[in-house]
């Protein structure tokens, strides 16, 4: 039996379609090495029909507004204003022009989409277990407690007979702890120190410090902050179950907080719980498990509160229901750059 095709399924493909294309001949003009025939397929796609033209058009618009992206894929708008200048310019042949323009091109959208995560390499080299942008896993640690290593993350493991003890060099992982009053437990991240004998907390570096959220039992959380390094131990912050401390490097911990642990910990069970964060924030959340880039353009509504739970396995669509709600509209440049605005 053939599946129904419905007239609004062929609308949405016919889109997609449309944009598919339009994105396929602007990055070509971007890169420069159209020929005269290609050119011409090119302006009897965009005249076949104004949803084309307006695709297309729509692009441009974009590209215009991303500072970064501009010079390498608006070459066509330059050389307009290149050749009304007095002063004549030898022009290359269009081969070389065309394959070095393309050069820039590919190399501005690989460094302003995979830049952050190329940066963060060296922290990946040294780990002993790592996990790529949008992967979660689990790591069983040498004494059986477990490590979950939440997306774009990596720890290093170095146990000895006194302390047992993780180093978070970048990301986020919550640890399942095993009980050993003789050997606590230890998780490093941005120079600060927690410590726990049994229980369940996350650690996320970020910004230069760090944030513990503990889901069961009690952690005793140290960052030394200089002057107060070699003093007792009161500056430091006990932290139990349903609660949350950050830290930045070189500072004492700041005020323990009561929240939500589960949904600050959702990411364990395949979603993210935005609860009335500004939308850029909330963009930027989703962004730590999106491969490639989201963009939110227009200062408008990037304060406007956000609630929402996403599915990890649906990032797509969660932007999409968000960007709706906030009367936004997205747009795709490959799977790799995601434009809402």
């Amino acid at each position: 039996m053939q599946p129904e095709v419905t007239e609004q399924g062929n609308r949405h493909r016919n889109a997609d379609e449309i944009d598919a294309a339009a994105q396929d001949w602007f990055l070509r003009h971007g890169a420069g090495n159209l020929s005269s025939e290609e050119d011409a397929r090119f302006k009897a796609w965009r005249d076949a029909d104004p949803r084309h033209r307006a695709a297309y058009e729509e692009l441009g618009s974009l590209w215009s507004d991303i500072g970064p992206l501009e010079p390498a894929f608006a070459p066509r708008g330059r050389e307009r204003r290149l050749e009304t200048s007095p002063q004549p310019r030898p022009r290359r042949p269009w081969r070389q022009t065309g394959s070095i323009v393309s050069g820039l091109a590919a190399a501005c959208l690989l460094l302003f989409v995979f830049g952050p995560e190329t940066s963060r390499l060296p922290a990946r080299l040294l780990a002993d277990h790592s996990t790529a942008t949008g992967e979660q896993r689990m790591v069983s640690l040498p004494d059986g407690s477990i490590a979950w290593l939440n997306t774009d993350t990596a720890i290093d493991i170095a146990y000895t007979g006194e302390r047992r003890r993780v180093k978070l060099l970048q990301g986020e992982a919550l640890f399942e702890v095993q009980k050993d009053a003789a050997r606590p437990f230890d998780v490093v991240a941005a120079d600060g120190r927690t410590t726990a004998i049994g229980t369940a907390f996350a650690v996320r570096e970020v910004d230069g410090g760090a944030t513990v959220t503990v889901t069961e039992g009690i952690v005793r959380v140290k960052s030394p902050d200089g002057a107060s390094a070699s003093m007792p131990s009161e500056r430091d912050a006990m932290v139990e179950a349903g609660q949350q401390v950050s830290y930045r490097r070189g500072e004492a911990p700041g005020p323990v907080r009561t929240l939500d642990a589960g949904a600050a910990t959702a990411w364990r069970h395949g979603s993210i719980v935005i609860r009335g964060r500004p939308l850029a924030e909330a963009l930027a959340e989703i962004g730590r498990y999106h491969r490639g880039r989201i963009v939110l353009m227009g200062a408008r509504s990037s304060d406007s509160a956000v609630t929402a739970r996403v599915a990890l396995a649906d990032l797509d669509g969660g932007i999409d229901a968000i960007a709706a709600t906030h009367g936004l509209s997205v747009t795709r440049v490959t799977n790799y750059l995601t434009i809402v605005r």
